[in-house]
Parts: structure tokens; C-alpha cells; sequence
């Protein structure tokens, strides 16, 4: 049972929610590239390339990001 509980309070898995105007990107490495038509994340995998308008960072910690704006393409890359 405790091995349960800190699985559950030290999550490393990385994923993403995606919601209307509302990406949040859980476990990230780095931002690579940071504009307001695209921005590239880093995931543990691959690269997540996310392209839009009006694209702006709402919340930033050590390993979550919450992106907002109008997305036209979420795409994973190497």
C-alpha cells in the first residue's frame, strides 16, 4: 500500500490534456522554442510541436506548463 501512495504523490509519467484553448503538459524536459505561433517542448520521448496564434504560457512550474491561445496543430516529433 505505501508503495501505491508514492506512486501516486511522485507521478513521472508524462502526458498531456487538451482542452478547448487549454493545453497542459505534465513531466516535461525543456522549451525549446518559445514564440507566439509555436512552441516546442521537450518531453522524455520526443518532441511535442504545438502551432497557433496567440500562443502564451498561463502557468509554468519545474515539470508542468499550461499553454493557452488558438491551436491549429499538436504534433509529436523526434
Amino acid at each position: 500500500m505505501l508503495k501505491n501512495i508514492v506512486q501516486y504523490v511522485k507521478n513521472d509519467d508524462f502526458y498531456i490534456n487538451i482542452w478547448k484553448n487549454k493545453i497542459n503538459i505534465v513531466n516535461f524536459k525543456e522549451i525549446v522554442v518559445l514564440e507566439e505561433n509555436k512552441i516546442v517542448i521537450l518531453s522524455p520521448y520526443n518532441k511535442v510541436i504545438i502551432k497557433g496564434s496567440n500562443l502564451s504560457i498561463n502557468k509554468l512550474l519545474d515539470s508542468e506548463i499550461l499553454i493557452t491561445g488558438i491551436f491549429t496543430l499538436i504534433e509529436f516529433g523526434e
